[in-house]
């Protein structure tokens, strides 16, 4: 569906900026007006700043890191007193892509036109929403340049999180290819050799053997088109995954799994907390900071949790319970949340329980590394032993017959 750039208004009169998808405009204006907010101006998202333009040019226009670059760079020089437009000229000229330094160009123009910076950053379409609510709560309090130095900080957490999960995925994914290609190679260059010895001896073939010659014969007369075919249902997989709906589904199969499921259902909470964490100590409101994580998370069971945590605030209920009833969350988050309510810390309180829960996925991630090698190891060394055993008692039965 078509992308539109808004701007609203809240019952409490505070104006609110954003993208949202719907069919068409009167789509976009009804579903913001089930959200509580007043539409003041809804356009097609191609026509803000000229950024979609930008983005229409194909491909992403800043890498995760180079955004993460550009926020640190603008809070070090807002920090040395620079203003706001001539640190966006500078950073316009600098190491970036040729697309996102056009884009910083085109923020600084829509500033000195008399926009604010966060309604420059949501125009572009390239920032998240809670990214520009925080730069929205650091205008009005005066304090840009710490809450891009915080919002730095989070997004580098969050970036060791990923590298870190990336790590845990590759050892185990090389030892699987490894040990793919070893058992092809010996299927198309061991086995037949094998195959034409019992073929010319006439003495019957054990079961396991006759299907280790079965499978052999399958790959070396199908093994190209199944690598092609492979490869085509690969690339398609990884388009579809571009859709919410897809991408939450395979989410929700891949945290199935034995010990990667472990992994991503800390990975997600760890980010949970770190974007709440960051949000609060941003001064964003914790209504407005649960509905602006929704479009981020990916996980199904996340999502419902931040619904009703957001219905129990609307209702004056206690809306840490929905976070006790999840089973996705672990029981200390709720706990620490609980004691830092009641005593007006919530936002340290949830600080320190995304460092522990970042911490133990770090020592997750160790686990699973040292876990998963020898494991695959092992599943290969019964593979193998199979193939081996399976030929070793054809090769017998034939000495048998010659005796």
């Amino acid at each position: 569906m078509p992308k539109y750039q808004y701007s609203a208004v809240r019952d409490d009169g505070e104006r609110v900026y954003g993208q949202i998808e719907g069919r068409d405009q009167s789509a976009v204006i009804g579903r913001l007006g089930e959200q509580g907010l007043h539409p003041i101006d809804v356009t097609a998202f191609e026509s803000t700043v000229g950024a979609g333009r930008i983005l229409g040019m194909g491909g992403g226009v800043a890498s995760f890191k180079e955004i993460s670059i550009f926020t640190r760079e603008l809070a070090w020089l807002l920090q040395a007193g620079m203003s706001l437009n001539d640190a966006l000229g500078i950073l316009g000229k600098e190491g970036f892509s040729p697309a996102f330094s056009t884009l910083i160009g085109a923020m600084r123009t829509e500033i000195r036109k008399g926009r604010s910076f966060h309604e420059a950053l949501a125009g572009t379409g390239l920032f998240s929403n809670h990214y520009v609510s925080m730069i929205e709560a650091g205008e009005a309090s005066g304090t840009l340049a710490a809450v891009l130095e915080r919002t730095v900080s989070a997004r580098d957490r969050e970036q060791k999180i990923r590298s870190r999960l990336v790590s845990a995925l590759i050892y185990p994914a090389v030892l699987v290819t490894l040990a793919t290609g070893a058992v092809i190679f010996i299927m198309i260059s061991i086995v037949p050799s094998i195959k034409d010895m019992i073929s010319g001896s006439g003495a019957p073939v054990p079961s396991q053997a006759q299907f280790v010659i079965d499978l052999s014969d399958w790959i070396i007369a199908n093994g190209a088109a199944a690598a092609i075919w492979a490869s085509v249902a690969a690339l398609l997989l990884v388009l579809l995954l571009g859709t919410d709906r897809l991408r939450r589904m395979s989410m929700a199969l891949a945290m199935r799994l034995p010990i990667l499921g472990s992994l991503l259902r800390k990975s997600a909470v760890v980010q949970f907390c770190r974007v709440l964490g960051t949000l609060l100590a941003s001064g964003v409101k914790l209504p407005d900071s649960l509905k602006l994580m929704r479009p981020s998370v990916d996980n199904g069971q996340i999502s419902a949790t931040l619904d009703r945590m957001e219905i129990a605030l609307r209702q004056g209920e206690d809306f840490l319970a929905p976070l006790d009833q999840s089973k996705f969350f672990p029981s200390l988050l709720a706990r620490m949340l609980r004691v830092g309510n009641e005593t007006g810390n919530l936002t340290p309180s949830l600080l320190q329980v995304t460092e522990i829960l970042e911490e133990e996925f770090d020592r997750s991630v160790e686990r699973a590394i040292t876990l998963l090698g020898p494991v695959i190891i092992l599943v290969l060394s019964i593979v193998i032993a199979f193939i081996i055993s399976s030929l070793m008692s054809a090769i017998i039965s034939i000495n048998d017959l010659a005796l």
